[in-house]
């Protein structure tokens, strides 16, 4: 997992917020498969709320807060960069493991 930590890092999230570990972890499953993220609930929220013992409901809240903090903070331009877009929004959660995972993928 040191790869997606890694890569938050370099796009602007901080570890003192419980989502970095959550998206970290996130990011993991849907890189190893992408298929997840269709069930992204089932697939990858139920396995890493179930290794850190929450509900489920609060890694989705959890990683929002942390995506926000990294949006202020240079992630908006690191994100646009890998993926290639640019964003008039934020990214939903679902959207930001997409983006993330795909990037880590393709660097592995």
């Amino acid at each position: 997992m040191k790869n997606s930590k890694d890569l938050l890092l370099k796009s602007g999230f901080s570890k003192r917020y419980q989502g970095f570990q959550y998206l970290a972890l996130c990011v993991e499953l849907a890189a190893e498969d992408d298929s997840r993220l269709c069930a992204l609930v089932k697939e990858i929220y139920g396995p890493v709320a179930s290794k850190y013992q929450v509900p489920y409901r609060s890694i989705e809240r959890d990683i929002r807060t942390a995506r926000d903090y990294a949006w202020q903070n240079g992630g908006k331009a690191f994100l646009e960069e890998i993926s290639g877009c640019a964003f008039c929004a934020l990214p939903t959660v679902g959207e930001l493991i997409e983006i993330l995972s795909r990037h880590l993928a393709e660097t592995a």
